[in-house]
């Protein structure tokens, strides 16, 4: 485990109370001033109790991705293709129609499959109205009573974001304008009304529209909210919901916890909403994930709810998920998205993919990867043969993370898992549990090499990295061999387990909250292991 200090490691910091005992690769037990302390408070009880998480790391129902099915090839385009909207088998013309936008036009595609697109040269629309004179792009787009209609995006020369209205005779128009049909009127909202998502619910004969609002500062001007607001026809008065927000972040740690946007809306029944979001967990990155509503106005936001995180470094998705758009296509739902990669310059490309039912995906329901409070370079993770494996492609001074999705509603439980070291880094290679933890930097964790010792233990509270224990030389880490670690918390006792042998063992009053997460960490950028055979059981 590194320290805040980025080129630290923790054998070069200063720490709490540690064994120093010179010891075999695999110690039987730890003895010592920490291990004293902890006999005298009493030993854990021995006898784990109901498993709340449990992982084997095999494939799961996911989305497989396809890869890019549409980038910037046309002269009035940018580097960025942006939020694509879907209209799926209507009664005439192409089976997928689908529109974009690109800073400042909104660009239009058709396709028979969903992955060969043709593109119409011009955009469909192009800023003509002061209140589009910065940007123009988000479209959001329904067919009904014989026109199409769109809400789409503007922002005016002084920063203000709006929603505009425009409608047509055919998808790919010609487009009349309607000029703004929603603004700021709360200093929330910031003078920046951004994404919508345009409905029209037949069962209740009238319009409805999803959309952000305010911006996360420290990103940019993500969007930090989603709201929501009614008329009887899309060129208004629209009618802005009492509750706005419906959707906040999370403000936990997670990845929703900085800021909420990219709504896409489906009714999937009378009583049934469905809605893909983004969410930031920090001022980066964006990841996906998906909520349910019985009315469309209450949504509950879990950790669990994530469903597309990250693609691998040098990938299309290395470094933003962008607004995802759902379809259902012979028989099998599609996903299409834009994403950001961290090629030179800022790239957006629009992405593909299919809903199956075994993937061999890190699964997004009870994981999220992170590796730090930086800008990320991509997932540090992947699943393959029944393992977890951290990909040791992160920056030197960068933590590969599993973060986890699943609350454990108690303080006291076990975290069992095996792990796999594969020796391609230093002598340091900090491959740990995480548990008890309450935000990216407030944890306990236990495992191989933490502060230069075969197994360590320490506590990251608010930032601040302490070593509680360690025992043995991480040099004696045979590289291939798997090593079974089972941590144990019970009130302030926390204990390490080596292949069934206690190998630490140490009180701890830092850290006991009602409820937290657990996650695993490999955490030097450029070290691998495999993780594998997950569970947690309540004590």
């Amino acid at each position: 485990m590194t320290d805040a200090l980025p080129a630290l490691s923790r054998r070069t910091l200063l720490g709490g109370v540690a064994t120093s005992l010179a010891v075999p690769a695999v110690p039987a037990v730890a003895a010592g001033s920490a291990t004293a302390h902890a006999a005298s408070a009493g030993a854990p009880r021995s006898r784990p109790g109901k498993v709340v998480l449990a992982d084997d790391f095999g494939p799961v129902p996911g989305w497989r991705r396809e890869g890019v099915v549409m980038r910037t090839d046309l002269p009035w385009e940018s580097s960025l293709l942006q939020d694509p909207c879907l209209v799926h088998n209507s009664p005439t013309g192409p089976v997928f129609k689908l529109w974009y936008g690109s800073l400042h036009g909104i660009g239009y595609a058709t396709s028979q499959d969903g992955r060969r697109w043709e593109k119409k040269e011009r955009p469909v629309l192009a800023p003509t109205l002061g209140t589009e004179a910065s940007a123009l792009n988000q479209p959001s787009v329904v067919p009904y009573d014989g026109l199409w209609h769109m809400t789409y995006f503007g922002v005016d020369g002084g920063g203000a974001g709006r929603i505009h209205y425009a409608s047509a005779p055919r998808p790919e128009g010609p487009w009349t304008k309607h000029g703004v049909v929603l603004a700021s009127t709360a200093p929330w909202e910031d003078e920046f009304i951004y994404n919508s998502s345009l409905l029209y619910d037949t069962d209740e004969k009238i319009w409805k529209m999803w959309y952000t609002a305010g911006k996360i500062a420290s990103a940019g001007g993500e969007p930090r909210y989603i709201c929501y607001a009614t008329a009887t026809h899309p060129r208004g008065p629209w009618h802005k919901h009492p509750a706005n927000p419906v959707l906040r972040p999370m403000d936990d740690g997670g990845w929703a916890s900085l800021g909420v946007g990219g709504p896409n809306v489906r009714k999937l029944g009378r009583d049934l909403y469905e809605t893909r979001i983004l969410g930031w967990q920090a001022d980066y990155p964006s990841r996906g994930g998906r909520l349910l509503s019985r009315d469309g106005i209450h949504w509950e936001l879990k950790r669990a709810d994530l469903e597309l995180d990250l693609g691998v470094v040098g990938g299309d998705e290395d470094s933003m998920i962008y607004r995802q758009f759902t379809v259902v296509h012979e028989g099998r739902e599609h996903l299409y998205y834009n994403v950001k990669n961290n090629r030179p310059g800022w790239n957006e490309t629009i992405q593909l993919a299919v809903r199956d039912d075994a993937v061999e995906i890190v699964d997004p329901a009870k994981w999220t990867m992170t590796q730090g409070g930086e800008i990320p370079t991509g997932a540090s993770f992947e699943v393959r043969d029944r393992g977890a494996w951290s990909l040791g492609n992160a920056p030197g001074h960068l933590p590969q993370t599993l973060q986890g999705n699943v609350p454990i509603d108690a303080p006291d439980y076990e975290i069992r898992v095996s792990v796999t070291p594969q020796g391609n880094g230093p002598a340091d290679p900090d491959h740990v549990i995480l548990a008890r933890m309450t935000g990216r930097d407030s944890y306990y964790y236990a495992g191989l090499g933490s502060w230069g010792h075969a197994f360590g233990l320490g506590v990251m509270e608010k930032g601040r990295n302490r070593k509680l224990a360690g025992v043995g030389s991480a040099d004696t880490i045979e590289p291939g061999r798997r090593y079974d670690l089972r941590f144990v918390l019970d009130g302030k006792n926390l204990e390490l387990y080596a292949d069934g042998a206690r190998v630490l063992r140490v009180p701890d009053p830092t850290l006991v909250p009602a409820r937290g997460y657990v996650g695993l960490q490999t955490s030097n950028g450029t070290a691998r292991a495999k993780f594998s055979r997950l569970s947690v059981a309540l004590r």
